[in-house]
């Protein structure tokens, strides 16, 4: 959400591949290289730096265009679209339980035809209907 939320991301020092450390501005704490010889902290990096290509080359996060089109408290779902003036256009679902959400209707898609699920790359079809797919638990999906 953080890369997809209006306004420029801010990445804390050492965020982007897990460095645990509390930080405070008024204390040096260095950064912990090392961390990258782990797998996980390797490969966290490597999703920051996918996130990072998304925000850069999709101009519908540079605007402050947003639109809020569902939002579920009971199942802890939030939608919302963004969109550029220029045709960029991208559509934000968030998962917030811990409840796998089997074909769950997503109404007011902003458009029909194919979109491109960016976090699995698959491509779904929106038609007329309401927008249907599955969220795992904890997750959010980007759609372009």
């Amino acid at each position: 959400m953080l890369v997809t939320a209006v306004g420029i991301p801010m990445l804390w020092m050492g965020e982007e591949f897990g460095k645990s450390t509390r930080q405070t501005p008024s204390q040096p704490n260095n950064l912990q290289w090392s961390l990258l010889n782990n797998q996980q902290n390797h490969d966290l990096l490597e999703y920051y730096k996918h996130l990072i290509r998304l925000w850069t080359n999709v101009p519908a996060l540079y605007t402050q265009n947003i639109e809020f089109i569902h939002q579920n408290t009971e199942a802890k779902v939030l939608a919302y679209y963004r969109w550029s003036d220029e045709g960029s256009r991208i559509v934000v679902v968030t998962n917030f339980s811990e409840t796998y959400l089997s074909t769950y209707c997503i109404p007011n898609f902003p458009d029909t035809g194919t979109w491109h699920e960016w976090m699995y790359n698959k491509i779904v079809e929106v038609g007329e209907e309401d927008f249907k797919f599955d969220f795992p638990e904890w997750s959010a999906h980007v759609f372009l």
